[in-house]
């Protein structure tokens, strides 16, 4: 059986939720603590301001159980990639050859994936100083604005209150850069940390088993979704140690893009003579990226306006939301339907709340 990355995608969505549910909560419980008195109350601002140190509070739980979490919750994806990738490896073999497979060590005793965890533990983790950090200068700067906008009589606390948190909320939490400089949401960045830490791992359990059982050969998959990073290595035959001539290494291919953390390729054992190579001219199909890469982004716009409706403060707003919603829902079924890919939507991809 071939291994890919994108087979353990789930544990990635897993947490993404986890984190886009905490940016939600954020939202949420600054907002309806802002709304307390705002209307009515001639010293509301520096009623909220002397309140600063009880949303700090509920900010550091919050945080203190995102620790907690995204550990357990990356260790044992991590783990289970590890072993998933192993065993489709023995399934691998066993498809072509008959002979008993030799044992691998213990993933419990790998070092390999005691690092890949606490790479991606510590990539995680380095994002909630900022949580910290922009729940207070969102509070702080939303009674700034409010109070200056309504001194002016141009439209009232509750309204300019809202205008800045709807900022907010369109932003999300950001600012989080990965190696090759681009920049994340929080929950993105969490989602990509983890599916590059699964997809090590799956690859990494799938070459030890290969190696441990005296095989050097795999073979790059087909796959309908291939980006300019990937469809350069589509059906090529990759050598695992580098001592078979002729061939590629895995470490080259992976170093050009291959298996980044959205990649949907994998790879499988090639055993020359037995293993059947697809022709080059079969492989190109750039229409199904572009396809995939439509659909991640009307699953941002719908998260956008479902934070949105948690920042609402005013009937108005929340309805407004809610529509936005509905449209851009729309929008993601009559893209897959027009792409043929109607049974493909991803309703966890779709969530800013944590699975229940």
């Amino acid at each position: 059986m071939p291994t890919s990355p994108a087979a353990w995608e789930a544990a990635a969505v897993a947490l993404r939720r986890i984190y886009a549910d905490a940016e939600t909560r954020l939202l949420e419980r600054i907002a309806r603590r802002l709304e307390r008195g705002i209307d009515e109350d001639p010293f509301w601002a520096e009623q909220k301001l002397q309140e600063v140190r009880y949303v700090q509070r509920e900010i550091e739980d919050l945080v203190t159980r995102l620790e907690r979490e995204s550990r357990r919750e990356i260790e044992t994806a991590v783990v289970e990639a590890y072993e998933g990738g192993a065993l489709e490896a023995a399934r691998d073999i066993a498809e072509v050859v008959d002979r008993p497979l030799r044992e691998v060590v213990r993933v419990s005793r790998l070092g390999a994936v005691e690092s890949i965890v606490e790479e991606a533990v510590a990539q995680v983790r380095s994002t909630h100083l900022r949580i910290l950090r922009v729940a207070d200068d969102i509070y702080r700067r939303t009674i700034a604005e409010a109070t200056a906008r309504a001194a002016t009589g141009a439209m009232t606390r509750r309204e300019a209150a809202q205008m800045a948190l709807n900022r907010f909320a369109d932003a999300g939490i950001t600012g989080f850069r990965d190696r090759a400089g681009r920049n994340w949401s929080i929950d993105s960045y969490a989602e990509m940390a983890t599916r590059s830490a699964t997809g090590r791992a799956a690859i990494q359990g799938h070459v030890d088993r290969l190696t441990a059982n005296g095989y050097d050969l795999v073979i790059v998959s087909d796959s309908p979704d291939e980006c300019s990073l990937c469809r350069p290595w589509e059906g090529r035959v990759l050598s695992l140690s580098g001592v078979t001539p002729g061939y590629p290494t895995l470490a080259e291919a992976q170093g050009s893009g291959l298996f980044h953390p959205s990649c949907t390729h994998s790879v499988s054992a090639y055993i020359p003579g037995r293993t059947e190579r697809p022709k080059r001219a079969q492989l190109a199909n750039p229409e199904g990226y572009e396809i995939r890469q439509r659909q991640r982004y009307n699953e941002r716009m719908i998260r956008k306006w479902k934070r949105r409706e948690a920042a609402a403060i005013t009937d108005e707003e929340r309805e407004f939301a809610r529509r936005k919603v509905r449209e851009w829902q729309a929008i993601q079924r009559k893209h897959l339907a027009l792409s043929g890919r109607e049974f493909q939507r991803d309703y966890a991809r779709e969530s800013i709340t944590r699975a229940r």
